[in-house]
């Protein structure tokens, strides 16, 4: 009987997919690329303003803070799947109990972070880079991870709005954050109008104040009047039936991440140096174009993962299925054109980094691969996504990591080692490879459905179902 209730109105509301899902996408892409696209800046800035050595270490370092905090980052980003299935459910207390189990995970997880910065330049060092690179690339890291615990706070505060469909929340968060790091970069990299000249310490303390920014904003909002009361955000207390579901579901993804960012880390700072600094330069300003293009893919994912819990939470499957399918060709679309803008526009592309002929020429190299990447970078981004959406993190985990390490790694180093007349062709090679095989896989994982018999197991697994479907369809229409 609760399937009939529900029927008529998602039939309506199913008639404009494309509008449900862009509506809730578009802020979410510019959510979810916003680190990045203050990433660029460093790099671009850097490189305009401080040379390759600066906005190479910058680049290096970054993808370092962010492959130390990946595993946090990826089990934050079931937060989405948690409340969007409360949402869908019509059991909105759960929703901010599990947005504060997010919080105090993402807090200590950062504040277990912070020493990793012992680490950097002696792992830097063992991968064979230059004395002044380390230096820089330290500088950088420990900067940036101080902020981590407010970082990834942040993230479970802005997964929370993202889920309970308050997604502009969070885009006017990001364009703040965004507009305040590339001004401060502009200020202090150089030196300008009195500030200091701060070079990559001043591009990493730029992109803390922003990054802090980011977090105060969608805070204020969480905390508001209308979404307290709502959503209940003040129930702080520590939860931990809702951290354990939080933990249960969210640590495979997490570790998922955590696996393929390392992997893609030892790609672009070992194997790529296994050709000298050039390519390694050339490889870093090529993956900052990658980064533009992924990056609001994944934003899109987040979507997905939203639509996909909120569906399966009100006992849709159908609609969550075309939801996934839908994400993936508008993804698809996206970026396959920045497919097509690195291919004809390479050299250039590169240009506005380096004028190094060397540099230029690797770098538009690579991104020939990256343009052929596009495609199955957008099947894997997507249903990883739907997947989340649908409790189904173990298999797609284990199954994405091992293929990433495997392929990307062990391939890429023994074609980079043994067979080095290939040059940087061998090791891309091998990471397109892999692309094809595990979005292929996901693809296939998602269109079977394996999903389904996690859903129809949700009362033992502790996921939310629908218990009141009047208040389920209050609450979608209200989002």
């Amino acid at each position: 009987m609760e399937a009939q209730v529900i029927q008529p109105e998602l039939t309506s509301r199913s008639q404009r997919p494309i509008v449900e899902l862009l509506s809730l996408a578009l802020p979410t892409i510019a959510q979810m690329a916003s680190y990045t696209v203050m990433q660029f800046a460093d790099t671009l800035q850097l490189a305009i303003g401080a040379g390759d050595v600066a906005a190479t270490a910058a680049g290096m370092a970054g993808f370092m803070v962010f492959a130390v905090q990946a595993w946090a980052f990826g089990a934050l980003m079931c937060v989405n799947t948690l409340v969007s299935q409360s949402v869908g459910a019509g059991q909105q207390r759960d929703c901010g109990r599990f947005m504060w189990q997010g919080i105090w995970f993402g807090l200590i997880a950062g504040l277990m972070l912070i020493p990793s910065m012992v680490l950097v330049a002696p792992v830097m060092r063992a991968l064979g880079h230059s004395p002044e690179l380390v230096a820089a690339g330290k500088t950088y890291y420990d900067i940036e991870v101080m902020a981590l615990p407010v970082r990834l706070a942040g993230m479970a505060v802005g997964q929370f709005l993202l889920a309970i469909g308050r997604p502009g929340i969070t885009l006017m968060a990001a364009l703040c954050a965004v507009s305040v790091d590339i001004v401060a970069n502009y200020l202090v990299i150089t030196g300008r109008y009195g500030f200091p000249k701060m070079g990559i310490a001043g591009a990493a303390w730029s992109t803390n104040a922003a990054v802090c920014l980011e977090a105060g904003i969608v805070c204020c909002f969480a905390f508001s009047l209308t979404i307290r009361k709502l959503y209940h955000t003040t129930e702080w207390r520590i939860h931990w039936a809702s951290l354990v579901q939080l933990v249960r579901i969210g640590v495979p993804a997490g570790l998922q991440v955590v696996s393929e960012v390392v992997a893609w880390l030892l790609f672009c700072v070992w194997i790529m140096n296994g050709f000298g600094q050039a390519t390694v330069t050339a490889n870093n300003y090529m993956m900052q174009y990658m980064k533009l293009s992924f990056m609001p893919a994944f934003g899109l994912s987040a979507a997905v993962t939203a639509l996909v819990g909120r569906y399966i939470g009100m006992g849709r499957l159908d609609l969550a299925r075309r939801r996934a399918h839908l994400g993936f060709f508008v993804a698809m679309g996206y970026m396959i054109c920045c497919g097509i803008v690195f291919v004809l526009g390479r050299h250039h592309l590169i240009g506005l980094f380096s004028d190094d002929a060397d540099v230029i020429r690797i770098g538009a190299l690579l991104l020939l691969f990256a343009g052929v990447y596009q495609l199955f970078d957008a099947m894997y981004i997507i249903y990883i996504g739907a997947l989340r959406g649908a409790g189904d993190t173990h298999v797609p985990a284990w199954a994405t990591a091992s293929l990433c390490w495997v392929i990307v790694v062990g391939l890429g180093a023994g074609l980079t080692f043994y067979v080095p007349q290939f040059g940087p062709t061998g090791p891309w090679l091998a990471a397109c490879l892999y692309g094809i095989i595990v979005g292929t896989f996901l693809v296939v994982r998602f269109t079977r459905g394996e999903w389904r018999s996690i859903v129809s197991g949700n009362a033992e697994q502790g996921f939310p179902v629908v218990t009141d479907p009047k208040a389920a369809l209050s609450n979608v229409a209200a989002t």
